[in-house]
């Protein structure tokens, strides 16, 4: 099914819908049984992410259950063994420490944004952008749903959403 989508055609939205639209009917079942996308995300993307939460689960029927706090506690639970399907830290270090021990499904890890540069540019020098990364976990019971929820951290209205709070989109 997933080859069907071409996920990084950014500029068709019909195929992104489609592609939920189809893992929501294969896994309506599943969902309606009380199997809810476990996310790990940091606690800084609070606002955005209850309200990206609430569309996806609109939009899809999809039961998400958010787990928000600071992402190297997060990454520390991950690492000894605590389930989750997707992790959303606050920067690379905290999914290079989860990617380390092999929880990520690197095919699967996405740049959602884009951070500010930690020191001060030099005149006419372009720093190299740093990213904020989401991932599926490699042993994501909910792997589907996970997919499309990170499939929808990059959509239109996403962006819209994490736009308004300030952040910074590739």
């Amino acid at each position: 099914m997933c080859a069907f989508f071409n996920f990084r055609e950014k500029n068709d939205p019909m195929k992104r819908i489609g592609f939920l639209l189809v893992a929501a009917m294969v896994l309506a079942g599943s969902a309606a049984r009380g199997q809810g996308l476990s996310i790990f995300a940091d606690q800084s993307y609070e606002p955005v992410l209850q309200e990206l939460v609430k569309q996806f689960s609109d939009q899809t029927g999809f039961a998400v259950q958010l787990s928000l706090g600071r992402a190297a506690i997060l990454a520390e639970r991950l690492r000894d063994g605590t389930p989750a399907d997707v992790f959303f830290p606050a920067n690379e270090e905290q999914m290079n420490q989860v990617m380390e021990k092999g929880l990520v499904d690197v095919s699967l890890k996405r740049n959602v944004l884009v951070l500010p540069p930690t020191e001060p540019v030099e005149e006419g020098i372009v720093p190299e952008p740093q990213y904020v990364p989401a991932a599926v976990l490699a042993n994501s019971t909910n792997r589907v749903q996970a997919m499309a929820f990170l499939e929808f951290l990059v959509s239109e209205p996403a962006r819209a959403a994490f736009g308004q709070q300030g952040f910074t989109l590739p």
